[in-house]
């Protein structure tokens, strides 16, 4: 064996042997009867340098913090969704919030005996796309302060805010997710009426009100368009229900 091809050797043994990004200390535990409900993922995190937190959070939640998704990324077992919840708690001192992402897929992959891929499947979406008249957003100043709350005439005000904030918005809500293709890549001052907007798919409570798509076009400039869109999904082919005991 030639020098170099031992070195070659040597590097690839290297890579090989290299062991995922982990946790320093790392608890996974079912949640106790009768805990909370979940709320949105950074409520349940403990956000102080070197802490890690999830409480009472199904599987999928934990997913989609640990590789950065959607939920309409994520496939998989039913149970994932809502139906088993658990405790996270996991110390890694001077880990980035990138770094905690890749510890939380390492202990994830561990405790819940899973196996996951990935593949790009069409999906049925709605794609906010620029409309035909003028934008009606408006680019935020540097010293706006990020906010989301209500804004004159119940409608709902977004500051200083990405305009896949609002895709987001319209995901949870919609029977589809949404998809921000409007190429509008700052933070924007926006207010927009979701009166005629139901949850999860359902009808408005007010039926009498503008649906989202003539307030999409009115009040913002854009559009939503229903299509087909190539969407890389992860797909959870197995996990325990119960966690490996820590």
């Amino acid at each position: 064996m030639t020098r170099l091809s031992a070195l070659c050797a040597l590097l690839t043994v290297g890579v090989v042997m290299a062991a995922p990004p982990a946790f320093e200390v790392a608890s996974v535990k079912p949640a106790a009867p009768g805990e909370s409900g979940p709320g949105d993922i950074p409520r349940n995190m403990d956000n102080s340098p070197g802490h890690f937190i999830m409480r009472n959070v199904p599987l999928r939640y934990c997913l989609e913090w640990a590789y950065d998704l959607k939920d309409y990324e994520i496939s998989g077992p039913e149970w994932i969704k809502a139906e088993n919840r658990f405790d996270i708690e996991a110390t890694a001192p001077g880990a980035s919030e990138n770094d905690m992402r890749l510890m939380l897929q390492t202990l994830l992959l561990d405790r819940f005996q899973m196996k996951v891929h990935r593949e790009t499947k069409n999906l049925d979406v709605y794609a906010l796309l620029p409309g035909k008249g003028p934008l009606k957003v408006k680019e935020a100043t540097a010293d706006e302060q990020t906010a989301l709350g209500s804004g004159e005439g119940g409608g709902a005000k977004f500051t200083k805010q990405p305009i896949s904030r609002f895709t987001f918005l319209l995901s949870r809500r919609m029977d589809k997710p949404a998809i921000d293709m409007t190429g509008l890549k700052g933070l924007y001052d926006f207010t927009i009426d979701l009166s005629g907007l139901g949850f999860n798919g359902n009808p408005p409570t007010d039926t009498s009100a503008p649906s989202i798509f003539t307030t999409v076009q009115e009040n913002l400039g854009l559009r939503l368009e229903a299509q087909k869109a190539p969407i890389q999904i992860l797909v959870v082919d197995h996990a325990e229900k119960t966690p490996t005991a820590n």
